[in-house]
């Protein structure tokens, strides 16, 4: 099934984590940037990032160092492949593809969602140690 009020480019408005104990967080921080996107043929990817993420010393995004390479690892979250909706109950199931988190790949990840006021709101069973809150508003 295809829901037309998927399609389409979102930003992230809000991401907010809750550990097991209750304790809630923003794994990006406060001003995380991102956006996620589907499209009517079914195709779906998400880019996260923490805001005001260090450079390189280097142009060469193939040239850094360790220490830059993990802070950019820990710092960014990517992925992409196809979608498919499911309103009993209100689930989209991200098919993914490609990962900037290798064990994503060839996986499903599920996400509940609601539609709230001209917001889209997407969350997560547990994932690890946390559940996740992903609060999107339409890309204009």
């Amino acid at each position: 099934m295809k829901n037309e009020k998927f399609i389409g480019s979102w930003e992230l408005i809000k991401w907010t984590a809750e550990l097991n104990d209750g304790t809630a967080f923003f794994p990006f921080g406060e001003d995380a940037v991102g956006r996620i996107s589907y499209d009517s043929n079914g195709n779906m990817s998400v880019h996260i990032m923490k805001n005001n993420r260090p450079q390189f010393h280097s142009e060469d995004p193939l040239n850094a160092t360790p220490d830059e390479m993990f802070t950019a690892f820990s710092d960014f979250i990517s992925y992409c492949g196809t979608y498919q909706i499911y309103t009993n109950p209100n689930q989209v199931v991200h098919r993914i593809k490609i990962s900037s988190f290798p064990n994503w790949v060839g996986q499903n990840q599920i996400r509940k969602f609601e539609f709230k006021d001209d917001k889209l709101i997407l969350r997560t069973d547990t994932i690890g140690s946390s559940k996740h809150e992903l609060v999107w508003q339409k890309a204009k």
